[in-house]
């Protein structure tokens, strides 16, 4: 299993029409909801910097399915000056598509299936997939505070990036059997003002990851909002030669549909 080989199956399983049939489908649960955010920066002086950050978040419910879509990515250049001559490196350069089916099986409960394939060329890999299931259930749901957990196992298959230094134990490709939470919760603190949390853990035998990303939308027109969020990210086991976590904070502008 390579992780290219995901991308079609993302496709195929995000165009297969939904199961549910039109007497489930209630008027008005039909369209997509969701949000596109960009975020950039550039610096000049000793150090030249140019940042740029995007993120696309949609969801679709079709009676008990429901159909959910997050991309994201973010890269940077830094240009500096070495003996006289300008020197262009990029120093930052990752994204991640992911996929979630829904489907609910009780009153606050419901069965899911999740891709996900990401890329991180300064975390060591050049790609990492994940695909698997589970169950999930609705601690709260209010128009003020909702929060949501799942759970269940699946596979991650990672390619690796070739350390500068020959290793003879290097792997190039590893597949795990992996097991996945995750939290996602939403508190509408006042009027025009939502505070988001998704965390998420991914276990495996050699490595796991841990994920938090903490938000704080302001809205100022009725598709127009503003974000500032901070993110973490923790390898128990990293690649040879980098750092076991990466923060990230960022300001961003939000766009709503």
């Amino acid at each position: 299993m390579r992780c290219s080989s995901v991308l079609p199956a993302l496709i195929l399983i995000w165009a297969t029409p939904s199961l549910a049939s039109e007497a489930e489908i209630k008027k008005g649960e039909d369209n997509w909801d969701g949000t596109v955010e960009f975020s950039a920066s550039s610096a000049t002086g000793n150090t030249e910097n140019s940042v740029l950050g995007a993120r696309f978040e949609a969801k679709r419910v079709l009676g008990r399915y429901s159909h959910d879509l997050k991309a994201a990515g973010d890269f940077t250049r830094t240009t500096k000056e070495v003996d006289g001559a300008k020197v262009t490196e990029e120093t930052q350069n990752k994204w991640f598509g992911q996929y979630r089916l829904e489907v609910q099986t009780g009153d606050r409960t419901f069965a899911y299936g999740r891709a996900r394939y990401e890329r991180d060329v300064f975390s060591g890999y050049d790609g990492r997939a994940f695909v698997g299931g589970g169950m999930g259930h609705e601690i709260a749901i209010g128009d003020q505070f909702n929060w949501d957990v799942i759970a269940g196992p699946g596979i991650r298959h990672t390619v690796f990036i070739e350390p500068d230094s020959p290793d003879p134990e290097f792997k190039s490709e590893e597949t795990e059997i992996a097991v996945f939470l995750g939290s996602e919760m939403d508190w509408h603190i006042r009027e025009n003002v939502e505070l988001e949390h998704d965390a998420d853990a991914t276990w495996t035998e050699n490595n796991s990851t841990l994920e938090s990303r903490l938000s704080l939308k302001t809205k100022i027109t009725k598709t127009l909002s503003t974000r500032l969020a901070y993110q973490i990210k923790h390898e128990t086991d990293p690649a040879e030669d980098r750092e076991a976590t990466d923060t990230q904070l960022k300001a961003s502008v939000v766009l709503g549909f």
